[in-house]
């Protein structure tokens, strides 16, 4: 049930609003009704919560407009359902008169605490629960306001802990809206709900038409359920390696030929940006349903003078490692060029809502001026890439320290960096590895700090081999381990992408792996998968795949590195979480871990929040599961894996 809370003054405003609705509360502190318009007003056959803080009134004032609906209430004509909603901690004269004229009206009784500026541990709200109920409340209401993910889960886990139809919790602030929904989800009798844009009466609520949508099925159109896994699958090309390589081929002089490529929206891009700046580009069907790209290249300098546009706009489309790539390159663009003035990237979709970095000074150090929207894209650069001894930071992943590495090398001065908290290490390693497969040599100690030497230049590949993708690759694994086994093959043992470390986590739960040259065969599982602990903090896009098969275990696992989920397609730790919670998993944050507790989950309806992963995640679990899962969206996969869903019955 929607219920669409109403704090419009006047009692036109008011009329109007209510007939968007079947249920509605009536913010009596905010209509500026009389008294004979609340009486009028409730004796509607629609349900009616009648609300009055005493923000800007007396509790006398309070009282007097409470009573003027409970009177409305009490009229011969048949009337809708009624509830009062009363502040636990509000005087107890007052609270216990109201709940005793309610109650004789019929009324049920409703007992709210709000905080507008924290949450509370799950401990006192599990007291405040307790103490309401005592006081007579037939439903407890608990607002809180959200400054960490963990908090929203504390505020969701009272529904696993109380009956969830007696209770009302969620976040008040856009930080925490997720928990609106999530909550009418799990069991919550109602979710409030604006007539519209500007006609809030709480901060982070969806309008009623915003509402209709997330909660009614037509809003979930995709079957997302699956009943097996092809026993012999090929795993997709390494977008990761794929797009280093599409540029490192661009910028070195010949033709380069890279076999193995399998098309998605992310590559596709980086083939786009390439062809934009002059590459010649062909692409080949071979074995397999793989292609063969060609890329035949003047070299970064003649690419660079043939752009005669004084500032170059690229668009890399939803792909996060593809703009950071380009940052850094776009200065030696105009380094090289000598009158390009500007370079402008644009992308679309979730790209547009991430963050790019936190701090721009490691890219002032080597020369470049960068402009973006508060932090958002579009981005521009001005000024010419230079070597320079600098320090950055990891902490916001290591995207941006690849395209650092690969356009030093061509600046004629040396460079040394000092790289502090360290992520995503093996990402750094496929930077290097491709690197070097390119003639670019980058020196490092232990990844805290890299020497680049200058006058470097890209050297073409007759041949070079994509590896495939053990980031979508884990996905089919983990489908293999939870149900009847799985070959993948296009997989090398010997890569430095740092998804493969599935293999060693698979093994934590038992399962039994076969290794072949270029192939990983999963076997049917003999028994129960034995629970797991795993840090993926080098390995965010890992999550996805590690949850399902935790969830699939016969006890506790925990997966450390939640903080790295946040700045995804979309937040993964919270698409992760509501998700499956909505599934009925079992899932707390602990210390930056998802602790996951194996078990059975539901059908449901749910979101991939436009989010590949989350969307792939859906279909995986979905083998197990009896009851229909549905998703919004699952053309989403096509960024990563088109092909993803074909592997599946």
């Amino acid at each position: 049930m929607i219920c669409l809370s109403i704090g419009i003054s006047g009692a036109a405003q008011v009329k109007a609003a209510l007939s968007k609705a079947q249920m509605a509360e009536i913010r009596l502190d905010l209509t500026n009704l009389t008294q004979e318009e609340t009486i009028a007003l409730f004796k509607s056959k629609k349900a009616l919560v009648a609300t009055c803080r005493m923000y800007n009134l007396s509790v006398e004032e309070s009282k007097e407009r409470l009573l003027w609906a409970i009177g409305g209430s009490t009229s011969k004509e048949s009337v809708g359902r009624r509830y009062i909603d009363l502040d636990c901690d509000s005087p107890e004269t007052y609270r216990k008169e109201l709940i005793i004229a309610a109650k004789a009206a019929g009324f049920h009784i409703i007992l709210s605490y709000h905080n507008f500026q924290s949450t509370y541990t799950i401990e006192q709200l599990g007291a405040m629960y307790e103490t309401a109920i005592e006081r007579g409340a037939d439903m407890v209401k608990i607002v809180t306001t959200v400054q960490h993910f963990e908090e929203s889960v504390a505020l969701l886990k009272l529904y696993k802990t109380f009956p969830p139809e007696t209770l009302l919790a969620f976040a008040l602030n856009r930080e925490g809206r997720f928990t609106r929904i999530v909550s009418k989800m799990v069991g919550a009798p109602f979710i409030y709900c604006a007539p519209d844009e500007g006609a809030s009466t709480a901060e982070g609520q969806f309008t009623i038409a915003q509402a209709k949508v997330l909660l009614s099925k037509k809003g979930y159109p995709f079957l997302a359920s699956r009943k097996a896994i092809a026993a012999s699958v090929m795993a997709p090309a390494s977008k990761s390696h794929t797009q280093r390589a599409i540029l490192s081929a661009a910028f070195a002089k010949g033709v380069t030929t890279l076999c193995g490529y399998t098309p998605c929206a992310d590559s596709e891009a980086a083939l786009s940006i390439i062809s934009a700046l002059g590459a010649q580009v062909t692409k080949k069907r071979s074995l397999l349903s793989t292609y063969t790209i060609t890329v035949k290249s003047p070299g970064l300098d003649d690419l660079a003078r043939h752009l005669h546009e004084k500032n170059i706009v690229l668009n890399v489309g939803e792909s996060g490692l593809l703009c950071r790539l380009m940052i850094p390159l776009s200065g030696l663009l105009m380094a090289k060029s000598g009158h390009i003035e500007s370079v402008t990237i644009t992308g679309k979709g979730s790209l547009t809502k991430r963050k790019l970095f936190s701090d721009q000074k490691a890219l002032n150090s080597i020369g470049l001026n960068v402009e973006t929207v508060h932090g958002y894209l579009p981005v521009t650069i001005r000024g010419a890439i230079t070597g320079a001894h600098f320090e950055t930071s990891g902490k916001d992943g290591s995207q941006l320290l690849s395209g650092m590495l690969m356009a030093l090398p061509l600046c004629k001065e040396e460079s040394h960096i000092i790289y502090a908290e360290p992520t995503s290490i093996p990402y750094t390693d496929l930077t290097i590895s491709t690197l070097k497969d390119f003639g670019i040599s980058i020196c490092h100690n232990n990844y805290s700090s890299f020497k680049i030497s200058g006058n470097q230049h890209y050297i073409h590949k007759s041949s070079l081999q994509i590896e495939g993708d053990w980031s979508g690759a884990s996905m089919l694994l983990v489908a293999g381990a939870i149900s009847n086994g799985i070959s993948v093959a296009h997989l090398s043992i010997h890569s430095k992408q740092s998804d493969k470390k599935i293999l060693e986590v698979l093994k934590m739960c038992g399962v039994e792996i076969v290794i072949h040259e270029r192939e990983v065969q999963i076997c049917k599982p003999k028994g129960q998968l034995t629970p797991f602990t795993t840090d993926a903090t080098h390995n965010p896009d890992l999550f996805p795949a590690l949850l399902v098969l935790a969830l699939n275990c016969n006890g506790t696992s925990r997966i450390k590195g939640v903080h790295r989920l946040f700045n995804k397609e979309s937040n993964r730790a919270e698409s992760l979480y509501a998700e499956f919670t909505k599934l009925g998993a079992d899932i707390e944050m602990v210390d930056d871990c998802m602790v996951v507790q194996g078990g059975k989950l539901h059908g449901g309806y749910c979101s991939s929040h436009n989010d590949h992963r989350i969307a792939m995640a859906l279909i995986t679990a979905s083998l197990n599961i009896e009851e229909e899962v549905y998703v919004d969206n699952q053309n989403c996969i096509s960024k990563s894996f088109p092909n993803f869903i074909q592997n599946f019955t």
